[in-house]
């Protein structure tokens, strides 16, 4: 996937958003969280993502400490 077609899927996105939940639009109440893809973190998107007012969440890079239970699982298994 590259920046463009990502802009397109996030218009597409803010459409549903109008019209299934216009209250989180109007309290501002709604995060969007996206990974650390090149397309996601590209200038064209985040340029759309302040116009359109957004609340981005940046993903923290992968961490041990973020995922405890898989680690806990995977020793059981040895």
């Amino acid at each position: 996937m590259n920046k463009e077609i990502y802009v397109d899927i996030l218009r597409r996105l803010g459409y549903e958003v109008r019209s299934k939940r216009k209250e989180k639009l109007r309290t501002n109440t709604w995060f969007f969280l996206q990974d650390n893809a090149p397309a996601h973190r590209s200038d064209l998107v985040k340029d759309f993502l302040t116009k359109k007012n957004v609340t981005i969440l940046e993903q923290l890079p992968y961490s041990p400490d973020l995922a405890p239970a898989d680690f806990y699982l995977l020793s059981r298994l040895k």
